[in-house]
């Protein structure tokens, strides 16, 4: 989806959308009926009911916060761990909410980092500032610098908090649970790499698990650069065993892929005919299909590079990876250079053509990692070359004028009367910057995101 994006919708006059959340925004809600309301309003009402969700959440988590000392306090004179003591609370909590004793040691502990350990996020989540949701992505990822100091003495998960409160609110979990990732690894760049590589001896596996159906799931866990590639290697091949295919062959895609992952031991999916491609080579006859060429996407601040800091580098499709790895991996790579700051013209512009020609959409596609409407998450490289506002309105075919949009999203947007609003001024230099119009009138203005969001640049001394 987007990178983030606000809601600059005018309130409606709405009791609920000037009451903090609490009993009176409650009783204003339970007051009124979401059917008798019209659109604009029946929008506001939801957004009033998340945020007392919110609150509702947090008043639960100090409730099972309060009941785990108890039962820590009703049984201290016995002898136990705390690990056992534990298990104890989360007896006490499973019996009266039925829920198994798994579940609510999960809830005690979320509980606790909200109400205890970062309760800046409980009164955050408490007033409407931040969703459920987001506060999860904070302290679950900030959890691996908890006890760590830095040059102040401060806990550094508690540096992290209070950052990632300041960036959050306008970003989906998707999006914040890579900006945490991300901060966490800027703040402290050694024990990253070093959780990297304990991760990789530790987790390193292929695991397989039965589920419904007659269908299994067979797992491959290992350094994300790795898994990338094969999972390239897997899509590419899929491709071009479908386009060889008969007509009749009506697999899907991802029936392809499972196909091109067992062709490379080889297998054949059973019950399924073999397909036959014939791969090109420097003695290949003209026709064949040559091996698919995979190219993966590492996105990293020049500093990094020249060891000046240690900010992490973005891969596509996975995220943030750390300063060490990424160093090694530019080591031996093939560079592909984007100037990100403006450099006294407009990098491409193709006049009042009406499709973008390949050097424009792959810059497109370098700039904004994914779909540009509010809710997508579709990565660019699946999205069209989409005029933002529409082409008849817009006029030009350049890079201050498109942004990849999904097909979804681009071609069914006037059915689904979602509609975008150009409002200056605008970056003579940036991409389009409109407001996203709703099918019920709300209104949301998009972030550009930018090629790495460096919250905090850990330069070296």
């Amino acid at each position: 989806m987007a990178d983030g994006w606000r809601d600059t919708t005018a309130p409606t006059g709405c009791a609920w959308e000037m009451l903090a959340p609490g009993p009176q925004l409650a009783q204003a809600l339970h007051a009124t009926d979401p059917a008798t309301l019209g659109d604009a309003e029946r929008v506001s009402y939801l957004a009033a009911s998340d945020r007392l969700a919110g609150w509702v959440h947090v008043v639960q988590d100090r409730a099972l916060t309060a009941v785990s000392d108890a039962v820590e306090v009703a049984t201290a004179g016995e002898r136990g761990s705390a690990s056992l003591t534990r298990t104890w609370v989360a007896d006490e909590v499973a019996a009266v909410l039925h829920i198994s004793a798994r579940t609510a040691t999960r809830r005690v502990n979320a509980a606790i980092a909200v109400v205890r350990d970062w309760p800046q996020l409980g009164q955050h989540v408490a007033a409407g500032g931040l969703t459920v949701a987001q506060a999860r992505e904070i302290y679950e990822g900030v959890a691996v610098l908890a006890g760590h100091l830095d040059d102040q003495g401060e806990d550094l998960s508690d540096v992290a908090v209070r950052d990632l409160i300041r960036i959050a609110p306008p970003l989906p979990p998707a999006r914040l649970r890579e900006r945490v990732a991300r901060h966490v690894a800027s703040l402290d760049p050694t024990a990253a790499a070093r959780r990297r590589r304990r991760a990789e001896r530790d987790f390193t596996d292929v695991s397989l698990w039965a589920e419904p159906d007659g269908m299994a799931c067979l797992a491959a866990r290992g350094p994300a650069i790795d898994a990338i590639a094969v999972r390239e290697c897997v899509d590419a091949r899929a491709r071009m065993l479908r386009d060889s295919a008969t007509t009749e062959d009506e697999r899907t895609l991802g029936q392809w892929r499972h196909a091109a992952f067992l062709e490379a031991f080889g297998l054949t999916p059973s019950g399924r005919a073999v397909v036959h491609t014939s791969v090109a080579t420097d003695t290949s006859p003209p026709g064949a299909v040559a091996p698919p060429h995979v190219q993966l996407r590492v996105t990293v601040p020049l500093t990094t590079l020249l060891a000046l800091a240690d900010s992490p580098a973005e891969i596509e499709g996975y995220g943030p990876i750390d300063a060490e790895l990424t160093r090694a991996l530019a080591a031996d790579a093939e560079w592909i250079r984007w100037v990100t700051d403006p450099v006294g013209d407009y990098l491409i512009d193709e006049g009042t053509r009406r499709f973008p020609g390949a050097r424009l959409a792959r810059f497109l596609r370098a700039r904004e990692g994914r779909c540009k409407h509010p809710s997508c998450g579709v990565r660019s490289r699946h999205c069209d070359a989409d005029h933002l506002p529409a082409y008849a309105a817009a006029g030009r075919t350049a890079a201050t004028t498109m942004s990849p949009t999904c097909p979804r999203h681009n071609r069914h947007r006037e059915a689904s009367r979602w509609t975008v609003q150009e409002e200056g001024p605008q970056d003579p230099y940036g991409p389009p910057d409109p407001v996203w119009i709703s099918t019920l009138g709300r209104r949301y203005q998009t972030t550009v995101p930018p090629a790495i969001p460096l919250d905090y640049v850990p330069l070296r001394t």
